[in-house]
């Protein structure tokens, strides 16, 4: 069966909210309370007391906050990652803002916005639950993981984080990794969109 290779542009991006797949307008979810970081859990340790010579050291645990093969973004201290399930993330940053909705294009179900503050979290339906598919910047809050680029800064500063090793598209650079993308849209020079995406295979 051939695979078409869907990646989402800054473009296609704002085309989705305006036109929902050439229905309405999407419905905004009314507003929750705003977003609250929800607390760690404690543990205990209930190692025995012994020989710590002679223990069997146990494995190190997983360290949520290192990046994997692609693109991640890192909001305070939560890590997101692409095709993650969005209920992960709600449960770590708290509820959104505002959600809106609209038919899927490629998928059968909705797809989801997921506000919160500096940004946008884009789903599209998978197993019952969203999926991340993509991660919009929309101010000058937030910056990259890696490179520490915002919005309004120069594309030399792009470039300087993150090389040469970029596709150009009137004025749109985009960085590839793995299945994600980062992409910087720019005018006259200056960053002016930041999308993390997935590539998705339909």
């Amino acid at each position: 069966m051939k695979k078409t290779i869907l990646i989402i542009t800054v473009a296609a991006l704002t085309l989705f909210v305006l036109t929902a797949c050439g229905g309405g307008q999407p419905e905004p979810a009314p507003a929750p309370e705003a977003p609250t970081q929800q607390e760690e859990p404690i543990t205990n340790d209930t190692t025995p007391a012994g020989n710590e010579e002679n223990e069997t050291p146990a494995p190190p645990e997983e360290d949520e906050t290192q990046p994997t093969s692609g693109f991640t973004f890192k909001m305070g201290d939560v890590l997101i990652e692409m095709d993650q399930d969005i209920n992960n993330i709600i449960e770590k940053l708290g509820e959104p803002l505002g959600i809106f909705e609209a038919p899927s294009c490629a998928f059968d179900g909705i797809d989801r916005i997921f506000g919160y503050p500096g940004m946008q979290i884009h789903t599209y339906p998978k197993e019952d639950s969203d999926f991340i598919h993509t991660i919009s910047l929309r101010d000058d809050s937030l910056r990259t993981t890696e490179g520490g680029i915002r919005l309004g800064d120069d594309v030399s500063a792009v470039i300087d984080a993150y090389g040469n090793d970029y596709e150009l598209d009137t004025g749109l650079y985009r960085y590839r990794r793995g299945m994600t993308t980062l992409e910087f849209l720019t005018e006259d020079d200056i960053v002016t969109g930041i999308t993390y995406g997935y590539i998705l295979e339909i």
